[in-house]
């Protein structure tokens, strides 16, 4: 079971809406990361495609289910800066 998180990081819901980050460069993500692109709008990185210096992404936000379709969240430039969620702040889906 994952741990529970304070309300402060819930805001009185069942998602962890503000989780603790870090940036990363965008040439670093990985499908399956979490990242804050907006205050309080965490995301899922569903797909990501590499081309011409740069990363397209493609996510869906934490509490939309796996099979919602994803949507795409932009083109990054590779050494972009993103805010990507610290290891322990979301569980790790099962493989």
């Amino acid at each position: 079971m994952h741990r529970p998180f304070p309300d402060r990081k819930t805001l009185g819901t069942r998602y962890n809406l503000k989780p603790d980050t870090q940036p990363v460069e965008a040439r670093r993500l990985q499908p399956g990361d979490i990242v804050v692109l907006e205050p309080e709008c965490p995301i899922v990185v569903t797909r990501m495609r590499r081309e011409d210096g740069g990363v397209r992404v493609w996510g869906r936000y934490i509490w939309e289910p796996p099979h919602a379709p994803h949507w795409p969240l932009g083109d990054f430039g590779a050494m972009e800066p993103v805010a990507r969620a610290l290891p322990g702040e979301y569980p790790r889906p099962t493989r």
